[in-house]
């Protein structure tokens, strides 16, 4: 057994053991998930710094409407994302971690797939483009398109990539390289009086490229893998579609309502609600970082234990949930600072928030069962969940969003959470039931 399989092996056996002797094994391993959870909360203070940065500035100089426009654009490149680099590098992931294949002959496979897949992205944006935002400049929506397809998605893989091999946190430094970029060409171009949302497309498409130039390289010398292309398996791209589509439906069903918002409401009330979403974001925040955090433990898996992924996801869904309710309580009673923050323009963001606040609490409740699902190698019945979730989201967002504005955008983004909860518990619960009725007694 490689070091890798020693690891994950003993791993498993901590996780599993209950006697006493092996208290201070699982002590270290959670002293370990609480230093990554650190790692990765710092991330995502340092996305949602960012996006706020971004957010400020943009809203600010250029207005409501110029802002809704870039988030919209963001939107739908992050959406495009789902589909290319995320789902290769899940792939990647699970190829390591729970398959156990070679990290290189993996990774050679993941380059292959992840360049097939960002042209189909791109192609996708452009035809999209018109549809969408047909008062977004080409160039600017091009410019903003590239760096997230191919700057942040070749940083995602090699991020990936760390992270199967269990160095989480070099990972997390890799993923933070493009935030740190974007927020200093932001504030330079501020400081210099020359910001436009051309301006910041240009800075964001040229810094993106030039990342995933130095993580190329940095992934070549740091893991001495020959960077080369492999032609994927059938399995390899069969999974790929499964994450592709999983992921893809996930990010519809998060966006569904910013993207709409531009384009069936006008974009002073689209910023606002980008605004009040956002503001909401800071407190689901601590939740992501927990969730990528123990990302690479829920795909470990022992086909003679029973109850694991569902007992797994148990426990962390408790924290989640218990968290959440403490967290919407404070995202209500801060909702007036909003515009305290943003300015006068922003009142209107207020009653968004509040309304807005219950989702913090249902993601804490249906975020680890759905990782639940992908230890169990469930990806159609995960693909089942959040599609499902996805089509209320975008049907709501469609009928809604004219009759009732950004209400509508609310009642159907809760809506689809609540959906997408039921069914990914209802699902874990039933597959665990089917895994443990495999299991000789």
């Amino acid at each position: 057994m490689n070091a890798l399989g020693t690891e994950q092996h003993t791993d498993a056996q901590d996780e599993a053991a209950d006697q006493p002797r092996d208290a201070g094994a699982r002590r270290r391993r959670s002293g370990r998930l609480a230093g990554d959870t650190g790692w990765a909360f710092g991330a995502e203070l340092l996305t949602l710094v960012s996006s706020l940065l971004a957010m400020y500035l943009i809203s600010t100089r250029l207005g409501p409407a110029d802002y809704g426009q870039f988030v919209g654009a963001q939107a739908l490149a992050a959406t495009l994302g789902m589909f290319s680099y995320a789902s290769v590098g899940q792939l990647l992931l699970q190829g390591v971690v729970r398959d156990r294949r070679p990290p290189d002959e993996v990774l050679a496979r993941c380059l292959t797939l992840l360049i097939g897949s960002t042209a189909i992205a791109l192609a996708a944006g452009f035809l999209l483009r018109p549809l969408l935002f047909p008062q977004l400049g080409l160039l600017v929506f091009t410019l903003l398109t590239l760096a997230e397809l191919v700057g942040s998605g070749v940083v995602a893989l090699a991020a990936s990539h760390h992270q199967a091999l269990d160095a989480y946190r070099l990972s997390v430094a890799l993923r933070m390289l493009p935030l740190v970029l974007r927020a200093a060409a932001l504030l330079l171009l501020a400081t210099g009086q020359a910001l436009s949302l051309q301006a910041v497309a240009w800075a964001y498409g040229t810094l993106g490229l030039l990342a995933a130039v130095a993580v190329l390289v940095h992934l070549r010398v740091h893991t001495g893998h020959r960077l080369r292309l492999a032609r994927p398996t059938r399995p390899d791209v069969r999974d790929t579609f499964s994450f592709s589509a999983a992921l893809l439906a996930f990010s519809v069903h998060e966006d569904a309502d910013k993207i709409l918002m531009v384009r069936l409401a006008d974009p002073a009330t689209a910023g606002l609600y980008a605004a009040a979403y956002r503001a909401v974001q800071v407190a689901v925040a601590p939740l992501r970082a927990l969730q990528a955090a123990s990302h690479r433990r829920f795909l470990e898996h022992d086909p003679a234990r029973r109850g694991e992924h569902l007992q797994r996801s148990a426990r962390f869904t408790a924290a989640g949930a218990g968290y959440g309710c403490v967290a919407a309580v404070a995202v209500i009673l801060a909702a007036p600072l909003l515009p305290v923050v943003l300015g006068s323009a922003y009142a209107g963001s207020v009653e968004m928030v509040r309304l807005l606040a219950v989702l913090v609490l249902l993601r804490g409740l249906g975020m680890f069962c759905f990782n639940g699902l992908m230890g169990l190698r469930a990806h159609g019945t995960r693909l089942l969940a959040v599609g499902s979730a996805a089509a209320v989201a975008a049907v709501m967002c469609g009928v809604l969003i004219p009759l009732w504005s950004w209400r509508g955008a609310v009642t159907a983004t809760l809506v689809a959470e609540v959906v997408f909860v039921v069914l990914s518990w209802t699902a874990l619960v039933r597959l665990q039931r089917r895994h443990d009725a495999g299991i000789p007694r």
